[in-house]
């Protein structure tokens, strides 16, 4: 078994560019992390992990009515690459910076 966990995320510019993103992380179809009030510049340090094995799917999404989801990004995180990373999300003219970390 091994462990996905949020680090930090960084907006670089929301998705508008202008106005704070509603921003929620989910993994393997779980909420992980939701921030309502995202502005370009903040940068959150996060401390939420799960347990998974093989690989699985993170979705990065902002909210903008609880029926209206834009996706900033998702990709693919496998037990098979352990370590630190980050990865760029850009989806919907946003910017944003994820920091995480597998143990396998």
């Amino acid at each position: 078994m091994a462990t996905f966990q949020l680090l930090g995320l960084k907006c670089w510019e929301t998705t508008d560019g202008f106005g704070a993103d509603q921003v929620r992380i989910l993994f393997l179809d779980e909420l992980m992390f939701h921030d309502s009030d995202m502005n370009e510049g903040d940068e959150w340090e996060l401390n939420d992990s799960m347990e998974f094995t093989g690989s699985g799917k993170v979705w990065v999404e902002e909210i903008d009515s609880p029926s209206d989801h834009d996706l900033i990004d998702s990709f693919f995180v496998s037990a098979d690459n352990p370590g630190e990373q980050v990865v760029t999300l850009t989806g919907d003219d946003s910017h944003y910076d994820l920091r995480y970390r597998i143990d396998a």
